[in-house]
């Protein structure tokens, strides 16, 4: 494995750890590399992590949040997925799909943790915990120990981390427009920008 690009820990029990031993070429390879997250919206930084998740698993699935564990509000959930089905698109890899699976597990019940996504994953395709990864960005790499049934996460299904490589974020992308600022253009994606006038309105 690439150090600048992604990493991940196994621990000696065959599981993996954040407190472990990083591996830059280990023989681990995942059927299936799930990438979570709001996408409010969608940048090339995420472009970015799907494109080198693909070194690492067979396919990479990406999963808006239908609703935000934290209560933070985003825009519909039907706009997102349109907009990373475009991303998607920008890529041209039938290895690559996203699911609005969130919507119903979460129902009209509070968010989805990414404990109970993977399992559910596991269970609807057939695929062992062990052959599936989660993928996050190295901002949450400290934090993975105490997510809901972060131990058993851990423990049950393979962890991905992304370093971070473009500097942009969706939270900056956000303010700026509700701040009425021109948005540097390596921060777009021009499938998708047309339509950021949305938050120019109060969410």
């Amino acid at each position: 494995m690439y150090v600048n690009r992604f990493f991940f820990f196994r621990s000696n029990h065959g599981g993996y750890s954040m407190h472990s031993e990083i591996y830059e070429s280990g023989p681990v390879r995942f059927r299936l590399a799930v990438y979570g997250g709001a996408f409010d919206p969608p940048h090339p930084g995420h472009l970015s992590v799907i494109t080198r998740a693909l070194e690492w698993a067979d396919q990479v699935l990406v999963v808006p949040s239908y609703r935000h564990a934290h209560g933070k509000r985003m825009v519909d959930f039907d706009l997102r997925c349109r907009w990373l089905q475009r991303l998607i698109e920008r890529l041209g890899s039938e290895r690559v799909s996203c699911s609005a699976v969130e919507r119903e597990l979460g129902g009209e019940g509070g968010a989805v943790y990414s404990y109970d996504l993977l399992c559910a994953l596991s269970e609807r395709s057939g695929i062992a915990r062990a052959d599936i990864a989660l993928v996050i960005g190295e901002d949450n790499q400290a934090n993975v120990a105490g997510f809901y049934r972060g131990r058993e996460l851990l423990a049950d299904f393979g962890l991905l981390v992304a370093e971070e490589q473009l500097g942009v974020h969706s939270s900056a992308i956000r303010a700026g427009l509700r701040n009425g600022q021109a948005l540097p253009a390596a921060w777009c994606l021009p499938d998708i920008v047309a339509e950021f006038e949305v938050y120019r309105s109060p969410q």
